[in-house]
């Protein structure tokens, strides 16, 4: 109990309820959308990141495969038995880079024109990290590693937070929305942070609360909601006076407030969503693009929500590839791909291709030695980058070497990583607008690796 009096302040009971819906409105916000009013008034520019979680870990061993030679054969003597065919892989032709030529799983063909176009860039071997190591410390314990290496929930936790050795009520993603909404979003009714695919640490801010949407759009009240054919006036009216009369119990007059703020909030996003026109770009039939169009729509609706900065959330699920790698692997990448293809194809539509970037994040990557049919829990994977905005059809961070007992095995092929998550994180971030000096808020860690002035890794400009 002493801890939950210590941090459960109101303000963190109302970020944490799951009805928290908006920041908009609460007094901290209205003071730092006096601050940022300056800024926001010369901010004309749109910008939105869009974060695909894949749970479960991604097998990076099957994702970019190296198809030359010497290199494909060290590849094949690891994992005999899910080791994808040579001929089968897609070449990438990668401006600049100097090590064997990689070819893409053919499940991926859907993004492999994005490339050829420089709009899609892979980050090598990134991971949580605590501080730089090498393969020597590691072995002979001398620094300190991320609490949980190779738990799901912990390394989950260990990318979304950027702090890989505490507990964090707050996100990478949901401190860069906290240093840059009073500048760019001051006086917006729906939070910068929107999720599709449900509650995440990762868009949790200290002062910003992310905000749940369904591929459908809100979730509203239906009773509640004028025109709706379930719209009931007295209950409307009933509703809105529980939802407004003070309370004298704090958790009462928290669930009031929050409850009604959800209504308004969700009735805001609807009508943002409802006065713009219908995509005309086909998306395919999963969840993932499912989402992706949903928040196409939402970037579409960006003035309504009164929004200049968005950050997104989506995610795909069935990554954890113990059994039956080859199958499995090759359905969820044809889906990541194909729905990443109509996103980018989404926003060339809307005219704002430059302006949104999408990264890909897992729990972590998997070990290159095969387990019969599959792969183990890993460390270090390769990412996906796309956007208009991109210096794409490279290769950033140091490709491994993909071989068992290589310089950056830590044991059964699962990768040391070269690239900390907090460089990932911090280039992300400083084209998304933060600045070098709040990338010591954003990630605290950052400095243990490189300055705040070095930590962009080129993939995208600085803003």
């Amino acid at each position: 109990m002493s801890y939950i009096h210590k941090h459960l302040a109101r303000r963190d009971f109302l970020r944490r309820t799951a009805l928290a819906t908006a920041w908009a409105g609460t007094p901290f916000a209205a003071n730092l959308a006096a601050i940022g009013a300056a800024a926001a008034q010369t901010a004309g520019d749109h910008k939105a990141l869009v974060c695909i979680f894949l749970h479960g870990g991604n097998d990076n061993s099957n994702t970019i495969v190296p198809v030359e030679s010497s290199a494909y054969s060290r590849y094949l003597s690891a994992r005999p038995a899910i080791a994808l065919p040579q001929a089968t892989l897609l070449p990438l032709s990668l401006s600049g880079f100097t090590g064997p030529q990689l070819g893409l799983n053919p499940a991926l063909a859907p993004i492999r024109p994005l490339f050829d176009a420089g709009r899609c860039a892979i980050v090598a071997n990134v991971g949580t990290l605590a501080w730089p190591t090498t393969l020597t410390q590691y072995r002979n314990r001398t620094v300190q590693t991320p609490l949980g290496l190779f738990s799901h929930s912990d390394q989950q936790s260990s990318w979304q937070t950027g702090l890989p050795t505490r507990a964090s009520t707050t996100g990478w993603l949901g401190r860069v929305a906290d240093m840059t909404t009073s500048a760019y979003n001051a006086g917006a009714g729906v939070s910068m942070c929107m999720s599709l695919a449900g509650n995440n640490i990762m868009q949790a801010g200290a002062s910003v609360v992310q905000y749940q949407v369904t591929t459908q759009g809100p979730v509203v009240i239906e009773t509640m909601t004028p025109g709706h054919w379930r719209h009931d006036p007295a209950m409307a009216a009933a509703m809105n006076k529980l939802l407004t009369e003070q309370r004298s119990h704090m958790l009462e007059q928290a669930y009031t407030t929050i409850g009604a703020r959800s209504i308004a909030t969700g009735q805001r996003a609807k009508e943002a969503l409802a006065s713009v026109p219908a995509l005309s770009t086909v998306f395919p039939a999963n969840g993932l693009a499912a989402q992706l169009r949903m928040v196409a729509q939402l970037i579409a609706a960006r003035s309504g929500l009164g929004h200049r900065r968005q950050i997104f959330f989506v995610a795909q699920g069935g990554y954890d590839f113990h059994d039956n790698l080859l199958d499995n692997q090759a359905l969820r990448l044809g889906e990541l791909a194909s729905a990443m293809a109509a996103f980018h194809e989404a926003t060339v539509e809307l005219g704002v291709a430059s302006n949104v970037t999408t990264f890909t994040a897992s729990d972590f990557g998997r070990g290159l030695q095969s387990n019969g049919r599959g792969s183990n829990h890993g460390w270090g994977g390769h990412h996906f980058v796309m956007g208009g905005a991109v210096n794409g059809n490279r290769l950033y961070g140091q490709w491994p070497t993909v071989a068992l007992g290589g310089p950056e095995d830590i044991g059964q092929g699962r990768l040391l990583p070269t690239t900390p998550v907090d460089r990932y994180a911090a280039t992300l971030a400083r084209w998304f607008g933060a600045s070098a000096s709040d990338l010591t808020t954003v990630l605290p860690n950052l400095s243990r690796f490189v300055t705040a002035a070095n930590a962009p890794m080129g993939f995208l400009p600085v803003s």
